[in-house]
């Protein structure tokens, strides 16, 4: 029976490529980016280089400020458009100024009301620096509904996603078992693999329609396109394991 739902923060509660069509106009780069598809696509590999550089990042080879000017003008270059260091730093600096403006994805809170109202408790788990998520997690009013010790950001735990240390430890915490987990993402790598193979039940939030990446071990996930699916995934989840609604 599932015990609590955690969550992804980026791209789960809320939609990343929004904030950043706006960086990118306030950067003076919509011209460069030609429209709404290519900044998709810069968007896209700017994640895939986020979640690369990652571990590098981790490890302290590489800084914050390192790692975001990387993954901008690799991601860009990948499509043939060179980008200078400082524009990518602007990029970056008005992408922060947006999320200080952010809003939940459309149906996050009737999912939470859904969740809480069956008594499953409700949590956050993230990576990035402490303070940069905390402020995230505020702008979305997400402490209004979920409690600030079940919150856990990489930073604060020193270990990342896409360990399976992250969800281990995390589900040591909760003081339930792996199967009365369930971890809801949009990143197979960073998200799905890794909360697989700690034995939660991940849910792949997968709304831009991305393919899963190899895994040598099979991966078990439940899968929707937009939020408001997650429950109803959740219910027939249950039924199949155990003839019982959640």
């Amino acid at each position: 029976m599932i015990k609590a739902v955690y969550f992804d923060l980026d791209d789960t509660l809320y939609d990343q490529l929004m904030p950043f069509q706006l960086a990118l106009e306030a950067s003076g780069l919509t011209k460069l980016a030609r429209g709404g598809l290519l900044a998709e696509a810069i968007f896209k590999r700017i994640r895939f280089h986020s979640d690369r550089l990652w571990s590098i990042h981790v490890e302290g080879k590489l800084s914050l400020a390192e790692l975001r000017i990387r993954r901008t003008t690799e991601a860009f270059a990948e499509i043939g458009l060179e980008i200078t260091d400082e524009a990518a730093d602007a990029l970056q600096r008005n992408y922060e100024l947006e999320q200080s403006r952010l809003s939940l994805r459309e149906g996050v809170l009737t999912l939470f009301g859904q969740l809480k109202a069956k008594g499953i408790k409700l949590g956050l788990i993230t990576n990035g620096p402490v303070q940069h998520q905390l402020n995230k997690v505020t702008a979305l009013g997400l402490l209004e509904v979920i409690d600030k010790s079940e919150v856990y950001i990489s930073d604060g735990m020193g270990i990342a996603k896409p360990d399976p240390e992250v969800f281990r430890h995390v589900q040591r915490l909760s003081g339930y078992l792996p199967e009365e987990l369930v971890y809801v993402g949009d990143a197979w790598h960073n998200d799905i693999a890794p909360s697989s193979s700690a034995g939660w039940t991940p849910v792949w939030l997968n709304a831009r329609m991305q393919e899963p990446s190899g895994e040598r071990i099979p991966v078990d996930y439940l899968t929707c396109q937009s939020i408001s699916e997650v429950y109803a995934k959740l219910i027939l989840h249950e039924q199949s394991k155990t003839g019982c609604l959640l």
